[in-house]
């Protein structure tokens, strides 16, 4: 009885070592799927990771900077120089930033699917969850004001190119001044309920 036991133990470990194997080979793969997409275009790995919100605002603001990049050198505005080299070094440094966060993602994705964040002693390994961005209303809001500064992009009316002309610059800082001060207010919200 003592030998069947102990031969019982021994094949369980032997499926468990084989069963992590296959597992790691899996996530290897998984992981190098969504860099080699998120590398095609940004926000195909994030799609490809179920993180449908943040993969589609990769693509649309991508879409939106290469639109804005081309109406502000296709209009014959007075436009300076610098906003369209900041609008052009935006491209490279967010198609960077998305290959990191996928794979960050995907790290995120594989140690959640396997089960590995419980250390020896028993506590919880503390990660930064990429899905916690999946919820709440600025999808839509990102939608609807990108969709219609494209239109307006791709229209060309005369009273825009009016506006950015003159206004455009204290738009832009009004703009930046109450996002950074949304920002604040769930930095603190999040800050109260620890």
């Amino acid at each position: 009885m003592n030998s069947i036991q102990q031969q019982s133990s021994t094949t369980k470990k032997q499926y468990q070592l084989t069963n992590k194997r296959s597992r790691r080979l899996f996530s290897r793969k998984h992981k190098f799927i969504a860099g080699l997409l998120a590398a095609l275009l940004p926000g195909l790995g994030h799609i490809y990771l179920g993180l449908f919100r943040k993969g589609v605002s990769f693509i649309f603001v991508l879409i939106l900077d290469i639109s804005a990049l081309l109406y502000f050198s296709s209009v014959g505005m007075h436009i300076n120089v610098p906003l369209l080299i900041l609008l052009g070094l935006i491209i490279p440094i967010f198609y960077f930033y998305n290959l990191f966060d996928v794979l960050q993602s995907a790290d995120f994705t594989i140690i959640r699917s396997t089960e590995e964040t419980e250390k020896t002693d028993g506590s919880k390994r503390v990660c930064r969850n990429p899905f916690a961005g999946e919820k709440g209303v600025s999808f839509g809001v990102l939608l609807v004001v990108g969709g219609t500064v494209l239109t307006l992009f791709h229209q060309k009316p005369v009273w825009f190119e009016d506006f950015i002309e003159l206004n455009g610059d204290i738009t832009i800082a009004i703009g930046l001044v109450v996002l950074g001060m949304g920002l604040w207010i769930r930095e603190m919200k999040i800050h109260c309920k620890r």
